[in-house]
C-alpha cells in the first residue's frame, strides 16, 4: 500500500470521526470514497439484514429522489443480491445472475463493473447497517477491494451510532418481518373465529324477593315511623303511626251527634205513649240513628288505620325512617316493606348499549364491592320488555334474576357489578361488537 493511500484512507476516517449526523455520513460514503479508489458511481443503501434496502446517497447528487428509475432499479438488484449467498461479502456483481428484467435497463443505468460492499458491524459481523454499491467502468482489482473492505469496516462502524441496533430493535424488526406478519395476520383471522361467550358488565343491587308492601291506607300525614332500617318485626307489631288530629275530631263530632240522636229517639219513644203522633216519627228518627252509628264506625275504622301494623313476620327494608316524619302520604302510596332475609332476587339495569339477547335460566355472576373474590352465582329470571330510565338517567333494561344453589343468600342492598353471559359468538364479534354499533349508529346504516 503507498503512502499516498494511507494517507488518504486516514483522512476519511478522520472526517468519518467528526460526522455529527448520519446525512453527512452518507456524504463521505459515496463521495469521499473516491479519493481512495475511483469509481464513475456510488449509492449508499440503508438497511439492515431482516430490512430490505433503501437508496439513501448517491454521488454527485445533494438530494435524493427514490422515486427515479435508477433508484427504483437499484433497490430491485439489491433485493436479488440481498437474497443470495453472498449478501454479506465484499465481491463484484454478475449480471449473469441478475433477472432479465433488469438487465435491459443496465447500459442505461450503470456501469457494467458493479461492486457490492456490505458494511458489517465490526463487533457483530452477522450486522449490517447498509450496503455501499459502486460501479466503474473497469474491472475492479484486488488491491481496490482490499482497501474498500478495510474502509467499510470504519463506515460501519460509525453508522452504528446512527442506526441504533439495540437488542429490543432488532427484536421489533424480526417481529415485524414480512413473513411474521403475514403469520400473526393469519394467527389473527384464524383466532377470530374462535367461539367464545358473549359477556357484559352492569351494575347490580341485592333485593327482597316476595316482600310484603306497607302502604298507606288513608290519606295524611306520617307521624312516625316506630323501625328502623333493618328491624325485625313480628305480626301484629305497630310499625308506622299517622296523624290522626283530623280523624280523631270527626269521630268525636260523630259520637256526638250519635248520642243526641239516641237521646231523641229515646224522647220520642216515651212520648209515643201519651201522643200517638209522635210514633209516626220513631221511624225517621231510628233512620237518622243507623245513619249515624255509620258515619261514627267508617270514622272509628279510619281512625284505627292511623296506626299500621305488620302483617307479617319478618325485616324492615326502609331508606331512612326520619325522611317520613310529616310526609303527607296519599292512599296506597309505598312507605316501606316487610321481607324475608333468607329471600332475595338480584336486581340488574343493563344499559341499552351494552344489551344482549338473554334467555331464562342464563348464568350470571355477582362481585359484591363489599367482598369482589368471592362472586356469587345466579341465574336469570326474567327481564322488562322495555327499557327504562334509571335514577342515573341512563336507558336501561331491568333484569331480576334468582340465587343458584343453596348458598348463602347476601344482605339486602347490597351492591355489585354482575357479569351476564349471553350466548356463544366468534372472538372477532366479540371484540369489534361495540365499535361496529357505534359506527352504525353515528352513520345511521
Amino acid at each position: 500500500m503507498s503512502d499516498h493511500a494511507i494517507a488518504q484512507l486516514l483522512q476519511i476516517e478522520q472526517q468519518v470521526r467528526c460526522c455529527e449526523t448520519a446525512t453527512e455520513l452518507g456524504f463521505i460514503l459515496v463521495n469521499r470514497t473516491r479519493d481512495l479508489v475511483p469509481y464513475q458511481q456510488a449509492v449508499y443503501l440503508s438497511g439492515t439484514e431482516l430490512e430490505s434496502l433503501k437508496v439513501t446517497a448517491i454521488s454527485d447528487i445533494a438530494l435524493v429522489d427514490r422515486t427515479t428509475p435508477f433508484s427504483a432499479w437499484l433497490e430491485q438488484v439489491s433485493a436479488v443480491v440481498s437474497a443470495s449467498e453472498q449478501a454479506n461479502t465484499a465481491h463484484t456483481i454478475e449480471t449473469k445472475n441478475l433477472p432479465a428484467a433488469l438487465l435491459s435497463d443496465l447500459n442505461d443505468f450503470t456501469s457494467p463493473y458493479m461492486l457490492w460492499l456490505p458494511l458489517l458491524i465490526p463487533s457483530k459481523p452477522n450486522q449490517r447497517v447498509g450496503v455501499l454499491w459502486l460501479a466503474k467502468s473497469q474491472p475492479w482489482t484486488e488491491k481496490e477491494i482490499g482497501l474498500l473492505q478495510h474502509l467499510a469496516s470504519s463506515y460501519a462502524h460509525a453508522l452504528q451510532v446512527f442506526v441504533q441496533h439495540s437488542g429490543w430493535q432488532a427484536w421489533r424488526r424480526r417481529l415485524f418481518s414480512k413473513r411474521i406478519s403475514l403469520a400473526v395476520l393469519a394467527t389473527a383471522i384464524l383466532l377470530g373465529f374462535v367461539p367464545v361467550r358473549l359477556t357484559v358488565l352492569a351494575p347490580a343491587e341485592i333485593i327482597a324477593k316476595d316482600a310484603l308492601l306497607v302502604t298507606s291506607a288513608i290519606a295524611g300525614a306520617v307521624r312516625e315511623v316506630s323501625v328502623k332500617p333493618g328491624d325485625l318485626v313480628s305480626m301484629g307489631q305497630s310499625i308506622v303511626v299517622m296523624d290522626k288530629t283530623e280523624f280523631q275530631g270527626r269521630f268525636d263530632v260523630a259520637q256526638r251527634e250519635l248520642e243526641r240522636a239516641m237521646a231523641e229517639l229515646r224522647t220520642t219513644e216515651q212520648a209515643g205513649y201519651v201522643d200517638r203522633r209522635k210514633k209516626a216519627e220513631l221511624a225517621e228518627l231510628e233512620s237518622q240513628v243507623a245513619l249515624k252509628t255509620i258515619e261514627r264506625n267508617y270514622l272509628q275504622t279510619k281512625l284505627d288505620q292511623t296506626q299500621i301494623l305488620a302483617d307479617k313476620a319478618g325485616m324492615v327494608v326502609l331508606d331512612d325512617p326520619e325522611k317520613w316524619k310529616g310526609r303527607p302520604v296519599v292512599v296506597g302510596e309505598r312507605i316501606l316493606s316487610i321481607a324475608d332475609p333468607t329471600k332475595v332476587q338480584l336486581e340488574i339495569m343493563l344499559p341499552v348499549t351494552d344489551a344482549i339477547s338473554l334467555n331464562h335460566g342464563d348464568e350470571v355472576t355477582l362481585f359484591l364491592d363489599t367482598d369482589p373474590l368471592n362472586p356469587i352465582p345466579f341465574l336469570v329470571n326474567y327481564s322488562s320488555f322495555e327499557p327504562s330510565l334509571t335514577p342515573d338517567q341512563i336507558i336501561a333494561y331491568r333484569i331480576v334474576a334468582d340465587i343458584q344453589g343453596e348458598a348463602m343468600p347476601p344482605r339486602i342492598g347490597l351492591r355489585g357489578t354482575a357479569k351476564l353471559y349471553g350466548d356463544e359468538v366468534s372472538l372477532a364479534y366479540y371484540l369489534f361488537r361495540r365499535p361496529v354499533t357505534f359506527v352504525r349508529q353515528y352513520l345511521g346504516v
